[in-house]
């Protein structure tokens, strides 16, 4: 791997300490001297390791980040490199050209929430909800993923930033193996792509064809955007070369994005919000991600008493209520955002809640613009106690399908498709939550996921069935997801998970429209990492719904 860190990458290609990534995925040889990739654990299958643990929806990006662990990074450092390699090899959730939602502890008690959400531009004056269907140029706000990720690691990481960036660079260069999954996802959205001679020239062939599972994905106008950052860090990226070609670009074609608005991009620190679960402390970050309402959900279940019931209609009926009960309050009136974010995770508001769902009058349903699955989340724990859940998105599929020519990155779609903001605001909120979950000062568990707002319904539905049900992870990830919407219950079913024809009637009977969903990945993917005190392990573990991995740091 790389055994020092060079000042600059842009240098020249790395040659004596090549990261071999490549290895993992493909029959490529390494440069003399470079440790094969550490072994993972697929999708569902946990990983342990006292030494630290990386989950993330690629094997790639997981293998990036436990070669950081091992290196001796902290958990900042790990984290930070996944996420730049999954802006390389998952592109149609993530980009550098997207969002970030990051929620951190270091291994000193320090707590810290950084938010790098798109931004929309001064000019912006408001315009209609379109959601999936959002996309073009007129969709595109200032990316916030870069300056999330600077400067997280510039503030708690130990790594210089070329350094961390390095394997990304490499995977943009060389390339990788696309795939089967990120190929059919690519090949689903052919047809924009093309709309745009930047985008159909980076990810479909010549003449418009998708690429196949199993092809050489290489992104060699993104390897040198990347060089260009990690010399530079986010000045480069916001206020040198590279936003002034994003600028010329945008506003050749359209958008209300200025170089203006790209040189006052800053990322910013969110607001870290606290709650309690069974004696069991959380912490999150609100707008705009949504920690408070995840928090406020939980909390709302915590006023009754589900012993032995989890996994029943009881059971169902409370956490679905419990989530409409979340999502009515998500879209109060309530300003500012400090003081709602105080309301909604106050014991007080909680028990208020539960109040209600207890005389059985239901939570008005709160109706939500589109619910696509598409968002990527990883979680990170070193050997010292420094945990990292960090998610990031570039909102739809592919985002605007837009691509920045010359610089090789899909710009997220924001406008239109996030909905509405908020007075007075220029970022928007969105379902993201990273979530961390304590005892004892101790973190126990980092989760977050992908899937808008059934986000909070699969990482309220995993903290209760590890705390209430005591399940190891792998199973609290496994088992069957429901999730409310405006008009019924969506309830999962999928090979080896999925509800009883009983508890669907029962919660039938409880006067409740359910509706069976078998495409699972529409449910949440969480990937998550729980700490085995009796081991002293960490325990990671991807979501099953997908093809991320995890992998726990040999040394």
């Amino acid at each position: 791997m790389w055994t020092a860190a060079r000042k600059r990458v842009s240098r020249g290609p790395i040659t004596k300490h090549r990261f071999c990534v490549l290895a993992l995925v493909a029959s490529a040889s390494c440069a003399p001297g470079v440790e094969t990739a550490p072994a993972l654990s697929p999708a569902g299958v946990p990983a342990r390791s006292a030494n630290g643990v990386v989950v993330s929806g690629s094997p790639l990006a997981t293998t990036v980040g436990v070669r950081v662990l091992e290196e001796g990074g902290n958990a900042v450092d790990a984290a930070v490199a996944t996420a730049f390699a999954l802006a390389v090899v998952e592109p149609t959730m993530s980009s550098v050209g997207g969002r970030t939602q990051i929620v951190l502890l270091t291994s000193d008690g320090t707590v810290a929430a950084i938010d790098g959400t798109t931004e929309v531009p001064v000019a912006y004056a408001g315009g209609p909800v379109d959601d999936e269907g959002a996309w073009g140029y007129d969709t595109i706000a200032v990316p916030g993923t870069v300056a999330a990720l600077a400067t997280a690691l510039r503030v708690h990481g130990t790594w210089s930033l070329d350094r961390v960036m390095e394997p990304a660079i490499e995977l943009a260069r060389d390339g990788f193996i696309l795939p089967g999954p990120e190929a059919t996802r690519i090949a689903s959205s052919a047809d924009r792509l093309s709309a745009f001679a930047a985008s159909k020239r980076y990810f479909l062939r010549p003449e418009g064809s998708a690429y196949s599972p199993g092809e050489r994905f290489v992104q060699a106008d993104l390897a040198r955007t990347l060089q260009a950052v990690a010399a530079g860090g986010e000045e480069a990226f916001y206020r040198g070369e590279i936003g002034r070609r994003m600028a010329a670009d945008l506003q050749a074609n359209g958008s209300l994005v200025t170089l203006a608005d790209l040189q006052s991009y800053r990322a910013e620190s969110s607001i870290v919000v606290r709650g309690s679960y069974r004696g069991y402390e959380l912490i999150g970050s609100y707008l705009p991600a949504s920690g408070a309402t995840t928090i406020e959900i939980l909390q709302i279940l915590d006023q009754f008493d589900v012993s032995g019931k989890v996994g029943t209609a009881e059971w169902m009926s409370l956490v679905a209520r419990a989530l409409l009960a979340g999502f009515e309050d998500r879209e109060a009136d309530v300003t500012p955002a400090a003081e709602k974010a105080a309301w909604l995770t106050s014991r007080a508001r909680a028990e208020q809640r539960a109040r209600v769902m207890a005389s059985g009058e239901a939570a008005a349903p709160a109706v939500s613009a589109g619910e696509p699955e598409f968002t990527t989340h990883l979680s990170v724990a070193d050997r010292n106690g420094g945990v990292v859940a960090l998610t990031q998105s570039v909102g739809p599929l592919l985002g605007s399908r837009v691509a920045a020519p010359g610089l090789g990155f899909l710009y997220a779609a924001t406008m239109r498709y996030l909905g509405e903001l908020e007075p007075g605001t220029r970022r928007h909120w969105s379902s993201q939550s990273p979530l961390l979950v304590l005892r004892d000062g101790r973190p126990v568990l980092v989760l977050g996921g992908a899937g808008a707002r059934r986000i909070l319904s699969g990482i309220v539905e995993t903290v209760s069935r590890r705390i209430d049900q005591g399940l190891p992870l792998e199973a609290a990830l496994a088992a069957p997801r429901l999730h409310p919407t405006p008009d019924r219950i969506e309830v999962e079913v999928r090979a080896g998970a999925a509800w009883g024809d009983a508890d669907v009637e029962a919660l039938r009977g409880l006067g409740f429209t359910v509706r069976p969903r078998g495409d699972a990945p529409w449910f949440a993917r969480v990937n998550a990492i729980a700490w085995d005190a009796e081991s002293g392990d960490w325990v990671g573990v991807a979501d099953p719904r997908w093809d991320g991995a995890a992998g726990g740091a040999r040394r």
